[in-house]
């Protein structure tokens, strides 16, 4: 399928992940006025949603970890699951949008190692969508994948949960045995946070000559009005 001939509008997917993030606030608000002992689980929930949405640099576990010396590895997981809900509906919406740019949709179409990718994950896309969301490994990858090759949100959203649930369960149980003090939480949060945004800024720096380039050559094979 090209993806110039998508039929998929990346837009439509724009009110309800607007309606989910309200939901998701009024929620947290609500549950903070009514059960204040619940304040550091809807505060997790909330920042669970931006630590999972695009290629985020801001760090989910310290968090996670933090909630579970609080309340039961359940809820946490639960929580953590929905925020990632909200999260997925985003980048379907906001990395759709982005993919379909001239210049981003033209540099994918001729891309060998990203054809090659596309087409092992529509292999078992269901089975990878659940491997990488359960597996401590980088999840951004098979998201892009899905969303370019227009993967059924749907089907993405049950693969997460599937794969999102028992991974945050486990690592709810994780915590609790190791109770680390909140410093060394957020010592470890700050730090990993500041490696990421690093680690993208060193790849923005190094693409945007490469990127000038390629606009500079797309630009000269136009044909002139």
């Amino acid at each position: 399928m090209s993806l110039r001939n998508s039929t998929h509008n990346p837009l439509s997917y724009r009110p309800a992940a607007l309606i989910a993030l309200t939901i998701a606030s009024i929620t947290a608000g609500l549950t903070i006025i009514v059960a204040p002992e619940y304040w550091s689980l809807a505060s997790y929930g909330l920042y669970a949603i931006p630590s999972h949405l695009l290629i985020s640099f801001l760090p989910h576990e310290p968090a996670l970890f933090y909630a579970a010396k609080l309340y039961l590895p359940v809820t946490v997981a639960l929580v953590g699951t929905i925020a990632c809900i909200v999260a997925i509906l985003f980048d379907y919406w906001l990395i759709g949008w982005f993919v379909n740019h001239k210049f981003v949709l033209s540099k994918i179409e001729n891309s060998h190692w990203f054809l090659l990718a596309q087409r092992w994950f529509k292999k078992a896309p269901f089975l990878l969508i659940i491997g990488s969301a359960l597996a401590p490994v980088p999840f951004y990858p098979v998201k892009i994948l899905a969303i370019v090759s227009e993967y059924s949100i749907v089907r993405f959203i049950i693969a997460l949960v599937i794969g999102r649930f028992p991974r945050f369960w486990l690592l709810a149980i994780g915590g609790q045995q190791v109770n680390a003090s909140n410093s060394s939480l957020i010592w470890v949060a700050v730090g990993l946070a500041a490696f990421s945004a690093y680690r993208i800024w060193k790849v923005r720096k190094n693409r945007v000559p490469a990127i000038q380039k390629d606009r500079y050559k797309l630009k000269t094979k136009e044909p002139a009005n």
